[in-house]
């Protein structure tokens, strides 16, 4: 694999020098207060619909606190999903050059996963269940190993908008900003390194001869795995827990679900979520084009 090995020594020395004790970095207080949002009321999954503006001040409250379990059950969910593959990628030949790398990458993903789930038990008393995305019958083992690389990359980027932006936000809990905060500062040098590989395998992959129906298969593929982690932001279980949806005239929360995820008002927002994500595999030449997001 033709990787720039300066690029990933600067990752690897960024990751020593920035190294932390997940175990003993927070704070954990006993609980998250209620009277407040655990997240920027624009991340909220209602946001932009008729049905945000029915909410009263506390079932916002609510609602951000189920949707911040969630988000932090997906994470835990997401990265052993991750940590699976890298460890078989360790001393596969075609990883050489970047194995340091994987196993700094994995040491801080497991720290992530740990947070995380500790988060979502002490404050929630649950871990929200969640279908992983499945690869095994895909293609050959470049293209397997790239829809691998490409969900994880997508994965960081999904999570990092959120983390960013409660990240620096004075108004949420000081766990809930410094858990996102931290997320976020070690993301950052994932979705470089991520970006990196995916175009690496993307451009081996091209060179081994791929025809026009396998490249069409990818571009395919990888806006199914944008619109698949788009999905994952509407959770049934979690408006059941905040309690809104007789109040917000669904009939059950799949339907509420249902509504609020193909909503026009809500496309919008995928686009804004996902803008810098799909522009990075159009630009690189993966997908053919963005509209998917704000379409589909």
């Amino acid at each position: 694999m033709n990787i720039d090995s300066k690029r990933i020594d600067r990752l690897i020395e960024q990751s020593k020098s920035k190294s932390y004790d997940a175990y003993t970095r927070f704070d954990w207080p006993e609980n998250v207060a209620v009277d407040r949002l655990w997240c920027n009321e624009d991340l909220l999954t209602t946001y932009g619909t008729d049905v945000h503006g029915t909410l009263t001040d506390q079932q916002l409250f609510e609602l951000s606190k189920w949707e911040a379990i969630n988000f932090f059950s997906l994470n835990v969910h997401g990265i052993k999903t991750v940590l699976e593959f890298v460890c078989q990628c360790f001393y596969n030949k075609r990883y050489n050059d970047i194995s340091n790398y994987l196993h700094i990458f994995l040491a801080e993903e497991n720290s992530h996963m740990w947070f995380f789930a500790k988060f979502c038990q002490l404050y929630g008393n649950k871990i929200y269940p969640s279908n992983s995305i499945n690869f095994a019958n895909e293609g050959d083992e470049l293209e397997h190993d790239l829809y691998m690389f490409c969900s994880t990359l997508v994965f960081e980027e999904f999570v990092d908008f959120y983390n960013r932006k409660v990240g620096l936000n004075e108004n949420v809990a000081p766990i809930v900003r410094e858990i996102n905060h931290q997320h976020h500062q070690d993301e950052a040098r994932h979705v470089s390194f991520g970006r990196e590989i995916v175009k690496q395998l993307y451009n081996d992959i091209v060179d081994s001869g791929a025809s026009p129906e396998q490249l069409a298969k990818i571009n395919k593929t990888i806006k199914n795995i944008i619109i698949y982690f788009v999905g994952l932001m509407y959770n049934p279980s979690v408006y059941n827990d905040s309690n809104i949806v007789e109040s917000s005239g669904f009939k059950n929360s799949a339907a509420m679900r249902n509504a609020l995820r193909n909503s026009d008002e809500r496309k919008v927002h995928h686009g804004i979520w996902f803008r810098n994500t799909a522009n990075f595999f159009h630009k690189a030449g993966i997908i053919d084009d963005t509209s998917f997001l704000t379409t589909h």
